[in-house]
């Protein structure tokens, strides 16, 4: 057997060839994206105002006033993550993705393993991205409806098929477009937050010091960051990876990605540590103290951010309510810019039917992919809407929580397949700490994560969330086992298509 690692630094299993890189396939528009576009649409995936108009509430009813920090801390813990990605994309950018990174990095050892893993990693992908975006377009449509007060069901599921609808065009348009499209929305929620929590500070300077004090939640202080409090800030960061599959399409990838994921956590973590410090602060001004802190960590306050608005800036309320929807729309169209391009790589490597990777002609968008994406999106929402009879909070919050967890799987997968990698096949790059230390600190990280998100002691329904996940996880590998034998070739493809 030749023990010889291969182009990718893949050990060729017996009787197995080195697969040669298939220039014939269909290829991405290159060079598209300079390093600013790929930073817009990271910034924009990423969807601070709709991260923390979510998340604040539970993270305040924990850890109290000291919740800006949680953000903070989850920021940094999310760079060990962001490290693998880059790390990767420095060797082998590919629209692929964590696909490509697990099909090469386990592929080290065994291409049939590195196949396998890689497979169940793309079908979870395919189902759990669309899960969390169809999260994000309920919110969406739950959002606006609220603001007019609009309390039929079926009003906010119009709202946001409609909003799923209207974004076609741009994305079928190309990359670019919809990348400077998203980036504007991303301006507005960034402006939005800003100024609120400018007036905050300036308004309620009595009460700035909160978060560095321990003010209410139970059982409040850090002791309240453990457990779903961490996994939930954390979860607040996904989109960081956007970059990662817009390889192809990327200038200078092997540089432009790794600069375009910390350039982007370090902006959103400071944007979340202001927004939501003003928050605290604003409330306890507002409110009092302890009591404030509290009212702001309870289910009594439904729009935290809009109500400080209400309060401290009248005169600016309409905006804060704008940023709820050109937040979320932002997100969906840098989202779906960045998942296709994975579902299109699958495809041209045989974890879909072949025709899956078309392109159109001038701007190679992958159309068929595009298509695909819109539609599980808008089958996942009408999926909610019926089972949770229309409740719109039940629907972004239940999706968000089943689609996050196989994501935040497929990420510790990459940091393993960083780690056996470069101790397998690159030993020339190893570096302890790149390449140990930090992806070890990613797998504990995400462990935690996962861990906390489906054990079954979680107050209802997240007690329930795990028999969806192992039901997606089964999915995943019997859609693995299926193509890989409908499709043996799959089995030295898989991975192998890079960024020119």
């Amino acid at each position: 057997m030749d023990s010889t690692p291969d182009a990718l630094g893949r050990i060729p299993d017996e009787g197995r060839t080195t697969p040669a890189l298939d220039t014939a396939l269909p290829r991405l528009r290159p060079g598209a994206l300079n390093l600013f576009e790929t930073i817009s649409g990271t910034l924009a995936n990423l969807a601070p105002a709709e991260g923390i108009f979510l998340s604040i509430t539970l993270v305040v009813a924990a850890m109290g006033s000291r919740s800006p920090w949680a953000f903070l801390i989850a920021g940094i813990a999310i760079l060990a993550a962001g490290n693998t990605m880059a790390e990767f994309a420095k060797v082998m950018p590919s629209a692929g993705s964590f696909v490509t990174f697990i099909a090469n990095g386990f592929g080290a050892t065994s291409r049939r393993n590195g196949t396998f893993l890689a497979g169940v990693a793309f079908y979870l992908l395919l189902l759990c991205y669309p899960i969390t975006v169809a999260a994000v377009v309920a919110f969406l449509g739950s959002w606006v409806a609220s603001l007019f007060n609009w309390t039929q069901p079926w009003v906010w599921l119009l709202i946001t098929l409609l909003a799923v609808a209207v974004s076609t065009p741009l994305l079928l348009r190309g990359v670019v477009i919809s990348t400077v499209v998203s980036f504007i929305l991303f301006c507005s929620e960034v402006l939005g937050l800003l100024v609120l929590s400018i007036g905050v500070f300036i308004l309620a300077g009595s009460h700035l010091s909160a978060p560095l004090h321990d003010v209410g939640g139970s059982p409040g202080g850090f002791q309240g960051l453990v457990g779903v409090t961490f996994a939930l800030a954390v979860s607040g960061y996904i989109g960081w990876e956007n970059s990662g599959p817009l390889a192809e399409e990327a200038e200078h990838p092997q540089r432009a990605i790794p600069l375009t994921i910390f350039i982007s956590i370090a902006i959103i973590a400071l944007i979340y540590l202001i927004s939501s410090w003003g928050a605290v602060a604003g409330f306890a001004a507002w409110k009092g103290g302890a009591k404030g802190v509290n009212f702001l960590g309870s289910f009594s306050e439904a729009a935290p951010y809009l109500d400080l608005a209400k309060h401290y800036l009248p005169w600016f309320a309409w905006f804060i309510g704008l940023i709820g929807y050109t937040s979320s729309q932002a997100c969906y169209l840098a989202a779906a810019n960045s998942q296709t391009r994975i579902i299109f790589n699958g495809a041209r490597e045989g974890l879909l039917p072949s025709w899956a990777a078309a392109v159109t002609p001038k701007t190679r968008v992958p159309w068929v992919a595009v298509t695909i994406y819109l539609v599980l999106t808008a089958v996942i929402v009408l999926i909610g809407y019926v089972a949770l009879k229309g409740n719109a909070v039940s629907v972004f919050s239940d999706e968000a929580g089943i689609g996050t967890v196989p994501i935040l799987f497929v990420y510790l997968l990459a940091n393993i397949a960083l780690i056996i990698y470069m101790l397998r096949a690159r030993r020339d790059l190893f570096n302890p700490f790149q390449h140990l230390i930090v992806p070890i600190i990613g797998i504990l990280v995400l462990g935690y994560g996962i861990y906390e998100f489906v054990q079954p002691n979680q107050p209802a329904p997240g007690n329930i969330f795990w028999i969806y996940i192992l039901l997606l996880l089964v999915i995943a590998v019997v859609g693995t086992l299926i193509a890989m034998t409908r499709n043996p070739r799959a089995i030295e493809h898989v991975g192998t298509v890079l960024a020119e």
